[in-house]
């Protein structure tokens, strides 16, 4: 749902923010390329669950639902066919 990760992302990116500012802070700018790095993946995972919420689309990386509706189309249909003794 949109509030759910609209609520994950805001949060998300609050406590990244704070993260690589506190640890600048303690850690001195040797940390921001360990915390760039943490906060890439982070972000990825939350793109990746995004993506995953939404698997029928038109879209190159999503799942063929038309192609999925034509194999189990022909496939009742064949299962009818057999079940009939035809």
């Amino acid at each position: 749902p949109l509030v759910y990760v609209a609520h994950l992302r805001t949060f998300l990116l609050l406590y990244l923010i704070l993260w690589s500012m506190e640890s600048a802070a303690n850690h001195g700018w040797v940390s921001i390329p360990i915390v760039f790095a943490a906060s890439w993946g982070l972000l990825g995972i939350e793109a990746a669950a995004v993506e995953c919420e939404r698997p029928f689309q038109w879209q190159s990386n999503h799942l063929p639902l038309g192609k999925v509706g034509v194999v189990v189309s022909r496939n009742v249909a064949q299962t009818l066919i057999n079940a009939a003794g035809l």
